[in-house]
């Protein structure tokens, strides 16, 4: 096994984002007045659904007003319905058959109505996956990659529609980003130090002040306010960013790189909180996940982030409850992949 290989098998990688920030994350309680009881706002039901750039919706959430469920087969082994009719009702979760289907399109925030046409079979990475054809046509798209792109959010919902809004696709050349990328690097730096201390057979070959050093770049950042009658308002990122480290002769022109992602929640007059993961691992990126931003919706007093994380080898659509003192996925939907 040559050096590369043995490193690049010693390496570990971050598997999820941290979800607990400390307890002096939470805000002051907010004063409670007394006030008549009104009647509880109804609840809607939906399913969530990503549309993908050949028109094939792969639904993958439901919620019913109270919990959320993954009714939708999670493969495609087994009897698959040739029509729509022969889909089984409870694949369609708290909604109905006929309930109408809307997208939020990722590109430009614009919504479009969905009309399903028939159960579609597809092939996502290495697995089989059913999904709805739609009447939906994005631009063309090599049907040959393990994965297709992903144009937008579906939902359908009952008894009336639910409004999804677009997470906001930061520009990294604006004052906020680099901003962000100054008050970010300390703690960058630390995360970085410990996944380099993780390794049972790896010696980082920069030193900590070698790599403090160098710069770190922020290749994303997504960002929606966040608001809660009981807890008040805050602003909510999620970063991806990276520092490179000069390849060395060993690292036949691919050399090391930090892989920092996670969120940042800012409130006006505090520091930002940072819950970030660290990966080191090669330019190749290898076992990095990178987030796709789907949508945001308020449901039953709650505030969600909808998102795909992929990698070279798998992706998984995520639901996350949003609250000042956590970010906590309700849903986790393997929507494909290959062994390692």
């Amino acid at each position: 096994m040559s050096r590369r290989a043995a490193c690049l098998a010693a390496l570990i990688v971050a598997s999820a984002v941290p979800i607990l920030p400390s307890a002096e994350l939470l805000p002051a309680a907010p004063v409670r007045t007394s006030a008549a009881r009104l009647p509880a706002p109804a609840k809607p039901a939906f399913s969530l659904g990503v549309l993908r750039r050949d028109g094939v919706l792969l639904p993958f959430a439901a919620f019913n007003g109270r919990d959320w469920s993954i009714p939708w087969p999670e493969s495609d082994s087994g009897p698959l319905p040739i029509s729509l009719d022969d889909v089984p009702k409870k694949w369609w979760g708290p909604v109905s058959a006929a309930a109408p289907w809307t997208a939020l399109m990722t590109q430009d925030g614009t919504t479009r109505p969905l009309k399903i046409q028939k159960p579609q079979q597809v092939r996502v990475f290495c697995e089989g996956r059913l999904g709805l054809l739609t009447d939906y046509k994005g631009e063309p798209a090599d049907s040959r990659a393990p994965s297709m792109p992903k144009d937008g959010l579906a939902v359908a919902s009952e008894p009336d529609p639910l409004p999804l809004q677009p997470i906001v696709d930061v520009s990294l050349l604006s004052p906020d980003a680099k901003s962000l990328v100054q008050s970010m690097t300390p703690e960058f730096n630390t995360q970085e130090k410990d996944a380099a201390q993780q390794f049972s057979n790896f010696r980082h070959p920069y030193s900590p002040e070698e790599r403090a050093a160098l710069p770190v770049e922020l290749e994303a950042l997504y960002r929606f306010p966040e608001k809660s009658p009981a807890r008040g308002e805050w602003l909510l990122s999620f970063v991806e960013a990276v520092r490179r480290f000069p390849a060395r002769p060993e690292d036949n022109g691919c050399g090391l790189i930090t892989f920092v992602h996670g969120w940042v929640k800012q409130v006006p007059g505090r520091k930002p909180a940072f819950l970030l993961s660290a990966t080191i691992t090669y330019c190749d990126r290898e076992g990095v996940a990178f987030m796709l931003p789907l949508g945001h919706l308020s449901v039953a007093g709650e505030n969600y982030w909808v998102y795909q994380m992929s990698s070279w080898r798998d992706e998984v659509y995520t639901v996350a409850r949003m609250r000042s003192d956590e970010v906590h996925p309700v849903v986790n939907f393997l929507g494909g992949g290959c062994p390692k």
